[in-house]
């Protein structure tokens, strides 16, 4: 009688094995996707709003709905990992109006650098139309790097020092400016960090926070 019982349960233990190890209908099981731990808080949001990363040239390589009232909301990298093709050597990126020779090193890297934008599709046609622009913005910018990267140069105007430090692949570039005592120059700085969180504000200057 024990002989029948062991070779029955044995009998079974191959089935529940199988049963375990069956595919999942889905890649990911069903399961929701993890946080990526980036995220963009803004002011509550109106009714169809979108938040849209762009180029400098007003390209959109990212695009996402906002919820009515979120006041946050997380964003996936990897949706715009592809546009590293698109970066240039970092010295085609400064401003005008630099003084003197800049420094760079190692020179010739190649660098992106996006914003974020935040818009209200007021005729609820789909497309980001003249006017329907949140007037929100931040200084910080989502930038990619061919490799690591140190930038400095000075401006006239605004009479300002700038100092970018930038970690090869992709990062926030975190943006802090002050104005030391006693000196009409501002320091600026623009690096990469790991907290990959961006807050989106009403206008300032680049000369403030």
């Amino acid at each position: 009688m024990k002989r029948v019982l062991m070779t029955g349960v044995l009998g079974l233990l191959p089935l529940g094995l199988m049963a375990c190890s069956a595919a999942p209908a889905t890649p990911d099981g069903g399961r929701p996707p993890l946080p990526t731990g980036a995220e963009v808080r803004f002011p509550a949001a109106p009714a169809n709003a979108y938040l849209n990363l762009l180029t400098d040239s007003g390209t959109s390589v990212y695009q996402i709905g906002v919820p009515v009232g979120n006041t946050s909301v997380p964003v996936d990298p990897a949706k715009w990992t592809a546009t590293a093709s698109q970066a240039v050597p970092v010295e085609t990126l400064l401003p005008a109006g630099v003084v003197g020779t800049p420094t760079v090193s190692p020179a010739g890297t190649k660098v992106l650098l996006l914003h974020w934008l935040m818009w209200q599709d007021k005729n609820t046609n789909g497309t980001r139309d003249a006017g329907e622009n949140l007037a929100l913005l931040s200084h910080d910018r989502v930038a990619y790097a061919s490799a690591a990267v140190t930038v400095d140069f000075t401006t006239a105007e605004p009479n300002m020092h700038q100092t970018w430090t930038l970690s090869s692949g992709w990062s926030r570039a975190e943006h802090y400016v002050f104005l030391p005592r006693d000196t009409a120059t501002y320091q600026r700085t623009l690096s990469s960090s790991a907290v990959y969180r961006t807050t989106l504000h009403l206008p300032t200057p680049e000369t403030s926070q």
